[in-house]
C-alpha cells in the first residue's frame, strides 16, 4: 500500500490524520505517567521526543497547559 493510500484509509477509518492520532496517543500515555509521578524528561524520551522541551511544547499545544502545571493543578494527591 502506498503512503498516500495508507493516509487516506487511515483518516477515513479513524477520523483523524495519523499525526493527530499519534499526538493524542502520546498525550494520553503522558497523562497516566504524570499522574503516576514519573519525571517529564523520562516520559519525553520514552515517547520518542528528542528533548523534554519539545515534549512540553507538544503537550501544551494539545492540552493548553505545561506538563508540570498539569501535574500540579489536575492531579489529586491521595
Amino acid at each position: 500500500m502506498s503512503r498516500r493510500n495508507f493516509t487516506r484509509h487511515f483518516r477515513a477509518n479513524v477520523g483523524l490524520t495519523f499525526v493527530k492520532w499519534r499526538t493524542r496517543a502520546c498525550v494520553l500515555a503522558a497523562i497516566s505517567r504524570l499522574v503516576a509521578g514519573e519525571q517529564e524528561r523520562r516520559i519525553a524520551f520514552d515517547l520518542g521526543y528528542d528533548s523534554a522541551a519539545s515534549f512540553a511544547a507538544m503537550f501544551r499545544r494539545a492540552t493548553g497547559v505545561q506538563p508540570s502545571r498539569y501535574r500540579r493543578d489536575y492531579v489529586v494527591d491521595s
